[in-house]
């Protein structure tokens, strides 16, 4: 919990070591909406200097800010900002809301606030259900509605539609939930499938279904779809039932282990969502299951937890990363804080909004391969040496971790931080807690112990 895999290579001997590694903490970097959740967030990379954060606060009706300043207010809650060129030149964000309206903002080139898409043919004001938010391609801004249609704006506009200029995911008798870009592709998701479209030079509807690429996967929602780069994260389900993460990167992979399957199957669908993270020069994939997150680290291929001491702060993320500036932004959903949180990679955090967290490495239960009993001399840790106190608590359980005695602690800024005289057992499993505000990295535990006659 809080801490994930971390294998490093000697580029030399090609010796592989495996750290523990305590994830960075989110600090305050502003603070647009005091008293409201957070929506939606983008770094608007296509516009002025390319480190503009453009968020969306308000659970009823959300208002759009640059910055603390306030952009306009939409009608319905945000469900997504997205960025795109109008004529090739004019920088423009594009904002979907829940009640199936649409908005743009050019930062005052032509609007200086929020502004409603009013094309009576833009298929939220013609009377379809809007599917997740925008993706954008050669010029076109794409949506899906909940038909299973994929709708184009005009060429070069975000403003003018066509009544006619969609086509129909319909490979399968499934519902639209979104679409996202995949390189030159506008992925389609369904309840049970996926579809691909690429902009065929057609009219009045420029694009064309790739039929052979049609995957029988679908997506939960469309808040459960993210990605990283070229690659495509989403919860979804298959005929046969269950939820699973997956992945496209040219073909469909499950990321997911079936313990993970058990977590997402109880919370139930409606309460997945998805977004993604780097940091430490890995890709996160962060998977809000109800109250739980669920963390996949990709270059690992494997899962942790992270919790915080006051609520997920994480629920959609953005980054800028330009020159030495490297920078994460999130938002909440669920703190009505109003708070633009940040993990800056240049000066990093091991609090959550300033409130400690706590990481929780366990270990396999312990035997040696024999029932007899074990006297527990010492345990060491081999961990980075810290430059100030950085306490870490020795815990244990000799009950198959049904309860939890704890040793007291040591000093990760000690240069042989070691506990002794740890009792004995038959059996015993580990279990480490670092709430210090301090980076942890732990490679082993070295255990000293006797084993007893019977």
């Amino acid at each position: 919990v809080n801490c994930f895999n971390e294998t490093v290579s000697d580029p030399i001997t090609g010796d592989k070591k495996i750290y523990c590694t305590k994830r960075p903490g989110w600090a305050t970097s502003t603070t647009p909406a005091a008293g409201s959740i957070g929506t939606a967030i983008l770094v608007w990379s296509g516009q002025g200097s390319g480190d503009k954060v453009m968020s969306a606060f308000g659970g009823t009706n959300s208002t759009l800010y640059d910055g603390t300043t306030g952009k306009g207010a939409i009608t319905g809650k945000a469900t997504g900002i997205t960025e795109t060129f109008v004529g090739a030149t004019v920088a423009t964000l594009a904002i979907s809301s829940t009640d199936s309206t649409a908005w743009y903002y050019d930062n005052a080139v032509t609007v200086a606030v929020a502004t409603k898409i009013v094309d009576g043919d833009f298929p939220g004001n013609a009377g379809f259900t809007l599917a997740g938010t925008f993706a954008h391609i050669d010029g076109f801004a794409c949506i899906m509605t909940t038909d299973g249609k994929l709708w184009a704006s005009d060429l070069n506009s975000v403003t003018a539609w066509t009544a006619t200029s969609y086509g129909s995911a319909n490979s399968f008798p499934d519902n639209g939930i979104g679409c996202i870009r995949y390189k030159q592709y506008v992925m389609c998701f369904g309840s049970q499938s996926i579809e691909f479209f690429y902009n065929a030079g057609q009219t009045p509807f420029p694009f064309q279904k790739s039929s052979t690429m049609t995957v029988k996967v679908g997506a939960v929602s469309a808040d459960a779809i993210t990605s990283i780069s070229d690659t495509v994260f989403w919860c979804g389900s298959t005929p046969q039932g269950g939820l699973s993460i997956f992945k496209f990167d040219g073909a469909v992979q499950r990321i997911s282990k079936p313990e993970i399957d058990g977590i997402l199957l109880i919370a139930g669908s409606s309460a997945i969502t998805l977004t993604s993270v780097r940091f430490f020069g890995r890709s996160f994939v962060v998977c809000i299951v109800g109250t739980r997150t669920m963390v996949y680290c990709v270059e690992e291929s494997a899962w942790h937890e992270w919790v915080s001491g006051t609520a997920v702060l994480w629920y959609k993320c953005t980054a800028v990363s330009i020159g030495s500036t490297m920078v994460n932004y999130a938002i909440s959903n669920t703190s009505t804080s109003g708070i633009v949180f940040t993990m800056n990679q240049a000066s990093l955090v091991y609090t959550d909004n300033g409130f400690a967290f706590t990481a929780t490495p366990q270990l396999s239960l312990m035997d040696f391969g024999t029932k007899k009993r074990k006297f527990w001399d010492s345990v060491e840790v081999v961990a980075d040496q810290e430059s100030s106190t950085s306490t870490l608590s020795i815990l244990y359980s000799d009950d198959d971790y049904q309860t939890y005695s704890t040793w007291g602690t040591v000093d990760l800024s000690e240069s042989r931080p070691v506990a002794r005289r740890l009792g004995s057992s038959r059996r015993r499993g580990w279990v480490l807690a670092h709430s210090a505000a301090t980076p942890m990295r732990i490679e082993a535990i070295e255990i000293r112990a006797r084993i007893g006659n019977s």
